[in-house]
């Protein structure tokens, strides 16, 4: 296996630096280039970037004791990508898979499902994770990326910041401050698989220092094919509009407000399960629709040199309509944080927070419904970090807990100690400990879900009987447990090279188990039965990896990303639990490798090679993907694109259909795109 991967990482080399060959004649001036503009910081400015999702306060990334990967805005704007799940394949250590058109998973360390649930995302602060099973509906996640300022991924806990669901890790989506994007921009884009995407923004000064912006986005995206020939019928389209304003008040008071909303079709190829005397799946194509607000405002204030206050307050409306559910979700979030550096050698982080959701569930058909259908869940947390500066530039150590009490399990602790060390200026060595928690959600509590039917005489069903499996919630669930330890190294060899490299070791616990309940089998009919699960804590897991990331400028006006990761994931349950086995849906070797290369004439070219090894528990192969991007500045302020993705194969798998969907392959695509600024 280690001899075919690595035949894959070096085709991946080979591929990706070979379509420089077709500009060999290219006369380059490095003279006449902008390194910072086209290509991106250099690695001696990389390495004071300022980070602030690991600490909630920026601090340089080199001091930072966690696995940190920062997308920036060169990196989005050289990627070709058109959604955020899509970016963020780039990341060592996070398994991204598309099920369709409009179906993503986006995981950390492991757990990869249509459900994944351990995984924090945020935009600027604002949690993007739906209550109704702790994980995000990526579909519904959008802005217009060239508004993005950066991405800072961590991998590993974040919980002792950000609470509870930060448990394999946090993703921060940063967008640029209003000052930062003024003047008009336009993009159109339009391709094989994409019908068109045309974004619209405007940014404009409000005051003396005050400034704003407002976009609106519209996409709409053609259906991929079903493995079996033919569509798989689920093409989508999006509508999004938002605004962002960023005001100083006062010599030391800022204030930023922000909002978007948006509206979502979705065609879908739905299997319904359908348990009679003749148990059939009623295939459906309908479709879904989702739409959605939220409004955010922050309060900055710098009090003195050594102290600084925030408040932070945003409402977040969803809702989500299928064939067989309506979910609505209502969400008011405080957030209070203080910053003290006044005392020699330390910087103290404390703060407060209250999150109020009101979840509405109103069941379209029998096949999902919660119980209540109305609920309203209250979450109270409080945190305090202290980074202590043991020798001046050297050697940091970090401690810290959050307390949190949420409807479902009562109080939860979640420390964490880090400790950071830099025995040369081109050197760290890290290494943490944290415990983090997945708190129940409303389907784990509340719900109820029929699976699908297994046939007679099958393995999961020896009677003579078709069987209809449902599942129940368990009010009475205790959180899931995750005690992780971390240890990573950076360097920086040359000047223009680094190295990044994180090891982990997670010891899971609690972890949430559909079980088999008596009666084994309910038998409404007499040739018909029903076989009822319900989830309890009683599986536990460890994962132990590494995840390796590189950045080399052979020129300045040429830059290489790779990167490479390797998880091996092992349940104590193996068997037994409809949820219990996700053994086998996490690729265990993972690697890319990024080439960006700029000519004096102004063509910019991007080429990136990911190698994923199989998901042999969905019977899913392992796969290579080439994409390419190529920019060329035809007038000041106008610029054209071609943009070629998954170019080796006509199409592939790379998951299994979402609940009651038709599977769908992950097509070639070809888009062009022109962007003007005004």
């Amino acid at each position: 296996m280690l001899y075919k991967n690595l035949q894959a990482l070096t085709a991946s080399t080979i591929l990706t630096l070979c379509p420089l060959a077709a500009f060999a004649n290219a006369e380059v001036q490095p003279n006449e280039l902008q390194p910072k503009d086209l290509v991106g910081m250099s690695l001696a400015e990389l390495s004071n970037v300022e980070v602030t999702s690991v600490s909630k306060t920026p601090e340089k990334e080199n001091e930072a004791a966690a696995a940190i990967y920062v997308i920036t805005a060169e990196d989005i704007k050289n990627s070709g990508s058109t959604t955020i799940p899509d970016l963020l394949r780039m990341v060592p250590g996070l398994t991204v898979t598309q099920a369709g058109a409009h179906d993503w998973t986006v995981t950390s360390r492991g757990f990869n499902n249509q459900f994944s649930n351990k995984l924090l995302v945020l935009m600027d602060g604002r949690t993007m994770y739906s209550p109704l099973f702790s994980g995000v509906i990526w579909d519904t996640q959008d802005t217009m990326l060239e508004d993005i300022d950066r991405i800072e991924v961590i991998r590993g806990p974040g919980a002792t910041l950000w609470g509870a669901n930060a448990v394999n890790g946090v993703i921060n989506i940063i967008t640029k401050s209003a000052k930062d994007t003024q003047g008009g921009l336009a993009v159109a884009t339009a391709g094989n698989e994409i019908k068109g995407i045309g974004s619209l923004r405007d940014g404009y000064k409000i005051g003396d220092d005050s400034y704003a912006r407002m976009y609106v986005k519209e996409s709409s995206y053609d259906s991929e094919n079903s493995p079996t020939g033919g569509s798989a019928g689920d093409s989508w389209h999006k509508t999004q509009a938002g605004f962002r304003s960023d005001s100083k008040l006062s010599e030391s008071d800022t204030l930023n407000v922000q909002g978007d909303i948006y509206h979502i079709g979705e065609n879908v190829n739905y299997t319904i399960p359908n348990i009679s005397a003749s148990p059939t799946y009623a295939a459906a194509a309908e479709g879904a629709t989702a739409s959605g607000g939220n409004v955010m405002a922050k309060w900055v204030e710098q009090t003195s040199k050594d102290s600084q206050t925030s408040l932070q307050v945003y409402f977040d409306n969803t809702s989500y309509m299928t064939s067989f559910f309506n979910d609505k979700e209502n969400t008011i979030d405080l957030d209070f944080q203080h910053v003290w550096t006044g005392w020699t050698g330390q910087e103290v982080v404390w703060g407060a927070g209250y999150r109020l959701v009101n979840s509405v569930n109103d069941p379209t058909s029998t096949q999902y419904a919660l119980t209540p259908e109305d609920r309203y869940d209250n979450l109270f947390n409080a945190f305090l970090q202290d980074k202590f500066t043991l020798d001046p530039n050297d050697l940091f150590l970090t401690l810290g807990s959050k307390i949190e009490h949420n409807d479902y399990t009562g109080i939860e602790i979640e420390p964490s100690a880090r400790l950071s060390w830099l025995p040369t200026s081109n050197q760290t060595v890290w290494g943490a400990v944290s415990r983090a928690v997945r708190t129940p959600s409303r389907y784990t509590s509340d719900g109820k879900l029929e699976y699908g039917i297994l046939p007679p005489f099958s393995p999961l069903n020896p009677s003579p009987l078709p069987v209809l499996v449902e599942s129940a919630g368990n009010p009475n669930l205790e959180s899931e447990d995750l005690v992780a330890y971390e240890l990573g190294y950076r360097i920086q060899p040359t000047k223009s090279s680094s190295i990044d490299v994180a090891a982990f070791y997670n010891d899971y616990s609690n972890l949430f188990l559909d079980t088999a309940i008596t009666p084994t089998l309910v038998f409404p009919g007499p040739s018909s039965a029903i076989q009822p699960y319900e989830t309890e804590n009683t599986n536990a897991a460890t994962s132990k990896g590494i995840e390796i990331s590189a950045k080399w400028n052979p020129y300045e006006h040429w830059q290489l990303n790779a990167g490479a990761s390797y998880i091996d994931l092992v349940f104590q349950n193996k068997a037994g639990g409809l949820n219990s086995n996700f053994q086998g849906k996490q690729p265990k070797e993972q690697y890319n490798i990024r080439s960006t290369y700029l000519f004096s004439n102004g063509i910019t070219m991007t080429n990136a090679l990911y190698y994923i090894d199989p998901l042999p528990g969905i019977g899913i192969s392992g796969y290579e993907r080439f994409d390419t991007k190529l920019s060329y500045e035809i007038a000041k302020g106008i610029e054209v694109s071609l943009v070629g993705q998954n170019l080796l194969d006509n199409e592939h798998q790379e998951f299994t259909p979402f609940l009651y969907k038709g599977a769908a392959d992950v097509g070639r695509s070809v888009f062009a795109s022109v962007a003007v600024k005004f």
